[in-house]
């Protein structure tokens, strides 16, 4: 299994490294760029598809090191993903609609639900809530998963953020399928950290190449799959080593960054009287940019929000669901007030970068 996971991590992270210089040579050969407008924050021509060496690190390591006899465990996974990958590439070259995008992310679920069985059909007296039936079971499933898809396609703003945060879920997901002997599972989350690694390397300020849609609704797609799979594990599975009572909770603050920036915009907008997807910049990141600090210092504050939101769920997992959703709120918004409003938060985190 150790060597597995070495391959795993290693393989996905050297086909990424030597697929994006390719990818980047294309797009000046076939000028396929994002420009600037006033909702980017960049000034200058960036292709955006480094989610195809992403995808390619991605499934290459899965389907070369998955074990036969364990393989029809995440074939629908692979379906799904190969549906987003060019759902994805489709927008960044042509640009598609937020209905269309939103109707392909409904399909995945579903196929993801009534194919593999991965769904979330109990949430184990989080939030007072208990076992659904399998419409309550459809609809929070394919909540999540279309939930978490545009989440991560949201963040993706600036350099390294999604980058960053991914992995930081990644982090704590492949440490807890590794404790526990999740082979499968584990394959997965380590191929998508070491196609994210490589992908920073060229993804760092002045960027050479943006994950674009392909890159982040792949991402949200796979992260979604691995939260779901490790609280039906948590809940069902036995003799495992570190049980977490209140696995959805702790699912919750793995993506919390992500998930509460999207629902805090959202709400905005709505009280605007505009589309919840109407693009703008009023995400945590547009913030942090205006009070003067970079990219990376941006996204490396808020992976560190992410991170600490993980550890505080861990540290308070044998207490109540409600207690950690709290705390994460708590750590949330005293981050927020202390990075954000505070005007001599330049001078605290002025570091260069």
């Amino acid at each position: 299994m150790i060597l597995t996971s070495i391959l795993t991590l290693i393989s996905s992270l050297i086909i990424t490294y030597v697929t994006i210089p390719i990818l980047i040579k294309f797009a000046e050969f076939t000028s396929l760029y994002t420009d600037s407008n006033h909702r980017t924050c960049h000034k200058h021509k960036v292709p955006s598809l480094g989610g195809i060496a992403l995808f390619m690190g991605i499934c290459f390591s899965s389907l070369l090191l998955t074990p036969n006899d364990q393989f029809g465990s995440i074939q629908y996974l692979l379906a799904t993903q190969f549906i987003i990958f060019f759902l994805g590439l489709k927008d960044d070259i042509f640009v598609l609609s937020a209905r269309k995008k939103l109707l392909v992310q409904i399909i995945c679920a579903q196929i993801i639900f009534f194919y593999s069985g991965v769904r979330i059909d109990n949430f184990y007296n989080v939030l007072g809530i208990g076992e659904l039936n399998i419409i309550q079971s459809n609809i929070i499933t394919t909540l999540t998963f279309v939930g978490l898809i545009n989440a991560f396609n949201l963040i993706d703003g600036i350099n390294w953020l999604a980058g960053l945060i991914s992995i930081s879920a990644c982090l704590f997901l492949a440490a807890w399928f590794s404790i526990n002997g999740f082979q499968v599972e584990l394959c997965i989350t380590l191929s998508l950290i070491g196609s994210l690694l490589a992908f920073l390397k060229f993804n760092k300020t002045p960027a050479k190449i943006f994950m674009g849609d392909t890159g982040s609704l792949l991402i949200g797609l796979t992260i979604s799959y691995l939260l779901i799979r490790f609280i039906n594990l948590n809940h069902k599975s036995t003799d495992l080593v570190l049980v977490f009572r209140s696995a959805p909770s702790i699912a919750i603050a793995v993506v919390f960054v992500p998930l509460l920036d999207t629902l805090r915009v959202m709400f905005i907008r709505i009280l605007e009287k505009k589309s919840p997807f109407t693009p703008d910049q009023n995400h945590l990141h547009h913030i942090l940019l205006k009070k003067g600090l970079s990219h990376i210092q941006a996204a490396l504050i808020l992976f560190a929000i992410n991170t600490a939101c993980i550890i505080i769920a861990i540290a308070l997992h044998r207490i109540t669901g409600k207690i950690v959703i709290t705390s994460m709120f708590i750590v949330l918004f005293t981050f927020f007030n202390l990075i954000t409003f505070n005007r001599m938060s330049k001078k605290y985190f002025n570091i260069t970068i």
